[in-house]
């Protein structure tokens, strides 16, 4: 895991690393510009690399059990978890981990809906789902992945390099709008105008909304946007997100408490944390009438221990 500057996450989980570029919105791509500056990809993050590019890092697939409090994990920061090079094994792998983790929300975000939408996957409710939108000329990703079924979608636009138009948001939770960051011969300006739309739309469908940054050399820089009070401009900061579900909502009160009766958890999928509470599941035990389940360290003593998942011991 890492720390991020990212101001609408909390950290990151980078299973897979490498991506291929598939719009204009990846023109100028931090994260093929981070990586290739550290060696850790040589070639040119294109269609015609993908295999020297992108691979998978089961090493990292526990990481996020290591986290002590409940946070919000930026899936693949340096990748796209539905890139064709990733394997479907290693997709449900991924979602076995964020599914064990129910007091974290895992914010997965690709630019390749339709595969996150045809897969057959079970969504946990702490797994947001997004698709980058730079510009009005792929807003067909909005109906492509309004059709997955996350419990909690969401449209990063950003970098936001060109209007959207006017665009349908029924059945999204959340939309992030920002300006690209980057060296000032290659970074294209955000025209307030354009999120101010995007703002007035969310206003229209009742979604969440939050300024991540404007155009500038560095991220995160000026996170205020421009709007009309009156007659006269002012800089607005808006950092909303969308509601949590209950279920998220339980399970991180009963993580904050301890141990706690299943019947706190009745709603969650089979194998979300531990089968007896909300806490991190550490173990993978063999239980009588559930099969190999996972459990936290308390309740590991009480059946034989199949896997270790996390640092504690039985």
């Amino acid at each position: 895991m890492n720390e991020t500057d990212i101001a609408w996450t909390d950290t990151t989980w980078n299973s897979v690393h490498g991506c291929s570029k598939v719009s204009a919105g990846c023109d100028n791509c931090y994260a093929e510009r981070i990586s290739r500056q550290y060696g850790h990809t040589d070639h040119a993050w294109t269609n015609e690399h993908a295999g020297e590019n992108v691979s998978t890092r089961p090493d990292k697939l526990k990481e996020p059990y290591a986290l002590t409090e409940p946070s919000r994990i930026f899936v693949n920061s340096m990748s796209d978890l539905f890139h064709a090079a990733v394997p479907d094994e290693f997709i449900l792998d991924v979602f076995a981990v964020m599914r064990n983790c129910p007091h974290h929300i895992s914010q997965t975000l690709t630019k390749r809906p339709g595969r996150a939408t045809h897969m057959t996957l079970e969504w946990p409710p702490n797994v947001w789902m997004g698709t980058s939108v730079e510009d009005g000329r792929v807003t067909d990703r909005i109906d492509l992945l309004r059709e997955c079924d996350a419990e909690t979608l969401f449209l990063s636009c950003e970098p936001l390099i060109g209007p959207l138009g006017e665009i349908d948001l029924s059945g999204y939770d959340w939309v992030i709008a920002g300006g690209e960051s980057g060296p000032d011969a290659d970074r294209r300006d955000m025209d307030h105008a354009w999120a101010r739309d995007i703002l007035r739309q969310c206003r229209r469908d009742d979604v969440a909304f939050f300024f991540k940054q404007s155009s500038a050399r560095q991220p995160e820089t000026n996170p205020y946007l421009t709007v009309d009070r009156g007659g006269i401009d002012v800089q607005v900061q808006f950092r909303e997100l969308p509601a949590l579900s209950p279920v998220v909502e339980r399970a991180r009160a009963a993580y904050a408490g301890g141990c706690v009766g299943v019947s706190v958890l009745d709603d969650l999928p089979p194998g979300c944390g531990c089968l007896g509470c909300a806490r991190p599941a550490s173990f993978v035990v063999d239980h009588p009438d559930h099969g190999h389940r996972t459990v936290c360290k308390t309740h590991a003593r009480d059946y034989p221990v199949i896997e270790r998942l996390g640092g504690d011991s039985a």
